[in-house]
Formats: structure tokens, sequence, C-alpha cells
């Protein structure tokens, strides 16, 4: 029986050992590269302030998966390809199985495949889940066996998928605080010179601050959440390519299907 879950690292990307958290490495960088943004706030370059400081949180909340997390969202843009091999093998699979089943929806959501008779021959391609499956078969392992086997090679493609939205739903969801502390400031700055004398030139810098603080928080949660949704998008592809392969397994199991691997 093949390798159930295949790790070679030119097979793609998989979790490290030290994916739970960033690290001391990550708040180092976080504060290297906070410090400069602080640089340019008080340059009143906000623009360039702001997206540093998203800069900084993504290098806190990624530390040394950094540059994974940046060609993960490179490849996820310009490609269909998944991350790891044994999820490819899962759409592979999914797919043919689709059309050897002449599978479908139903009204309610539930997946539905057309009748086949005991014994049936089915074509697959040739790949080391359909040759797991097809192992399973001959030896009569039964359903939970087989949804085993399928399970490990969904599990690694999926768990990385989430720890990466997470990296850019954090910093999504943080950046409109730091617009909010910014616009603060500013109100505080507009109350501070507020007197007889006072005109828009002295309240301008204040209330230029304020605003654009805002904005440019608003706007760099809205680009990290873009980017996030295109791993959320890809989660949910998955799912639906494993619930297919699962119900396909299932109907192959019941009726003692036959597996050819397609040469």
């Amino acid at each position: 029986m093949a390798n159930k879950s295949e790790r070679n690292p030119q097979d793609g990307l998989v979790l490290g050992e030290h994916a739970a958290g960033a690290g001391v490495l990550g708040l180092l960088g976080f504060a290297a590269v906070f410090l400069l943004a602080l640089g340019f706030f008080v340059t009143e370059s906000y623009f360039l302030s702001m997206a540093l400081i998203s800069v900084a949180l993504l290098v806190y909340v990624a530390g040394s998966e950094l540059f994974t997390l940046l060609r993960s969202s490179l490849t996820i843009f310009v490609s269909s390809k998944h991350l790891i091999r044994n999820a490819t093998y899962v759409q592979q699979t999914a797919s043919e199985l689709r059309k050897q089943l002449r599978m479908r929806k139903d009204e309610a959501g539930n997946i539905k495949s057309g009748p086949i008779e005991k014994g049936t021959k089915i074509k697959l391609p040739d790949n080391p889940l359909v040759r797991d499956v097809q192992a399973c078969l001959k030896r009569e392992k039964g359903k939970e066996y087989s949804e085993n086997v399928a399970h490990d090679y969904y599990v690694d493609c999926r768990e990385l998928y989430d720890h990466f939205y997470a990296h850019y739903d954090f910093v999504a969801g943080i950046m409109p605080l730091f617009g909010l502390i910014g616009t603060v400031i500013g109100l505080i700055g507009m109350f501070d010179t507020l007197g007889a004398n006072t005109s828009v030139e002295t309240l301008s810098p204040q209330l230029a601050l304020a605003l654009e603080t805002t904005l440019y928080g608003a706007i760099f949660a809205s680009v990290y959440t873009i980017i996030g949704s295109r791993f959320d998008q890809r989660i949910k592809a998955l799912e639906y390519d494993y619930d297919i392969l699962v119900h396909g397994l299932d109907v192959l199991v019941e009726n003692e299907a036959v597996i050819e691997v397609q040469a």
C-alpha cells in the first residue's frame, strides 16, 4: 500500500514544527518594522506608516513563515494548483468520480449519484490516493478505513489553508484599530489647539491625521481581507472535493466496485 500522506518538501508546503506561533523572530521583526513605521508617522507620511504597520503585523503573526506565506499567496493568485500535492490527488480523484458516478446535488444540498451495478469497473487517474483506495477495496477494508485514507490526503492542505488565512484575517482585523488610534491622536491635537486664534490652517494637520489614518486603516484591512479570501475560497473548493470523494468511496464500497488505474 502506498504511503497515505506524502510529505516530500518538493511536493508542496506543509506546516512545520514551529507553525503554532511566530516566536521571537516574529516579535523582533515586528519591533523593527514598527519603529520604521513610527518614523514615517512623525514625518506625516501616513500612507507609508500604515503600510509598514500592516507589514509589521504580518511579520509578527507569521514569523519565520513569512516568505512561505508570501510565496503561497502568489501561487494561490496566479495558479489553480493546490499548495500540497496530496490535495491535488484529492481534486483529480474527486473530479473523475463525479463523472464516473454521475454525481449531483439535490435541492437539499445532499450529494447523489447514479445507480451502478455490483462489481462495476471504475477507471480513475493513476495517483497514490487511487492506488491506496484500490488496495482498500481489494482487501475489503470497509467504508471507515477508506474514508480515513481520503482524510489523510485532505487534512494537511486544509490545515495549511486555515493557518495562512488566519494570518491575513488577523492583520485585516487589527488595521482599522490602528486607523482609529490615528483618528484619536488627531482629534486630541485638534482640541489642544482650540482657542481664540484658532484657524483652519492650525487645525488642518490634525484633521488630516485623523482622516487619513482612518482611510488607510480601512484600505489595508480591505486588501488583507481580499488576499485572505483566496485561501478561504480554496478551503471551500477542497471541502467540496473531499465531500465528493468520501461519498464516491462509500458508493464504491457498497457496490463492491473494482478500480482500474488509468495508464
